[in-house]
């Protein structure tokens, strides 16, 4: 399947094969063929090509902006934030998909230089970056989303480079021996999930809800999970979108985010009181989990990042490093995997921005979940 699915209306054939053809010059995979093969069906076929893409580029034409099959492709695309629409034909736009910039490639043979091609490709490479194997066009900046959101409906936000103090000051209550206050450098931008992982985005690639608090429903934060389990289910969604994309946060990472520029106890500030607003924690929980991104976020639109489950880290347990340190991921092995930001059974101490904590990689226990990263 290619990382570039174009969406196109079968009257139209011809132009998506020389824009498909063009876009795999420039060294993309690109699906484009409808053709199914014996034994498939053609449901099958397209929902397979569109939930590995990491771009839809959609022909707009007269045929396509009829189509039902075109448009909920379309749809699928916008919702996943990867849609590049592309103009073929004179035509009005559906409704749902003006507010979007258009490449006009109404003009476009396929060869000759072109400012709208160039500007579909500045599109392209800032929803999926450069093309393996080969360097940026002068001229052509890369930036990485703000926000997307994946195949199977988890949202991201990019987490910006940069420093900042991690662990806690000698004198912030409650702290704990383990939590030696350096200096932290994360030297490039990262995706971080805006929730914790549920049993509905949980199902959809392991088909099964190991959670304890299954009467909860399909949007609490999936819990019961070890280290070893969220291994399984990023390496098994990394293969239906591409490539391996998809991965634990660093300890550092985890805290930095959280933090999200704050030096407190907790992401708001150090006010205990305030906590009910951003967390289920053993005083509001009613001891169990609750539905994610239902509390403020924090400056980083992160929800939950205190309280309701626990989150597994990529990091062994150990001591900080000393002095500064640039992408730490920990120590160099170890027997205990890290866990942070607290749950719903814990007190209003465990679920600090600094609280450390740790259990073997195969543990299972209803207070732990995980939320997933990915580099930009």
């Amino acid at each position: 399947m290619g990382e570039i699915f174009i969406s196109y209306a079968n009257e139209d054939r011809k132009r998506a094969k020389t824009l498909a053809e063009a876009l795999e010059r420039e060294g993309w995979s690109v699906w484009w063929d409808r053709r199914i093969l014996p034994g498939k069906t053609f449901d099958e076929v397209i929902d397979t090509a569109l939930a590995g893409a990491k771009c839809v580029v959609v022909l707009w034409s007269k045929s396509s902006a009829a189509s039902n099959w075109v448009r909920a492709e379309a749809s699928e695309g916008a919702r996943r934030g990867i849609l590049v629409p592309v103009l073929i034909e004179e035509v009005a736009i559906p409704f749902g998909f003006r507010q979007l910039q258009i490449a006009d490639l109404r003009n476009w043979q396929g060869s000759q230089p072109h400012s709208e091609y160039e500007s579909l490709l500045k599109a392209i490479l800032e929803k999926i970056g450069q093309p393996p194997g080969t360097t940026p066009k002068e001229g052509v900046e890369i930036q990485a989303p703000e926000e997307f959101t994946n195949s199977i409906g988890m949202k991201f936000v990019l987490i910006p480079a940069g420093t900042f103090v991690m662990g806690s000051p000698p004198d912030e209550e409650d702290r704990d021996d383990d939590e030696e206050q350096h200096e932290v450098t994360i030297s490039k931008p990262f995706y971080l999930q805006t929730t914790q992982v549920t049993p509905r985005q949980w199902k959809r690639i392991m088909k099964d809800n190991p959670s304890h608090f299954k009467k909860r429903g399909d949007d609490c934060p999936v819990e019961s999970v070890s280290w070893d389990d969220a291994q399984a289910f990023m390496s098994k969604l990394n293969k239906v979108e591409g490539g391996k994309k998809y991965r634990l946060p660093t300890e550092a990472e985890w805290e930095y985010a959280c933090r999200a520029g704050s030096t407190t106890r907790f992401c708001f500030g150090d006010d205990e009181a305030e906590l009910r607003e951003y967390a289920w924690y053993v005083d509001n929980s009613e001891g169990t989990t609750h539905p994610v991104g239902h509390k403020e976020p924090n400056a980083w639109d992160l929800y939950d990042m205190h309280g309701n489950v626990y989150e597994w880290c990529q990091d062994w347990y150990g001591d900080y490093p000393t002095g500064h340190v640039t992408d730490p991921t920990g120590a160099a092995s170890g027997l205990l995997r890290v866990l942070r930001g607290g749950s719903w059974g814990d007190d209003a101490w465990y679920v600090r921005s600094a609280y450390r904590n740790w259990s073997s990689p195969g543990f299972r226990y209803d207070l732990i979940g995980f939320r997933l990263a990915r580099d930009s």
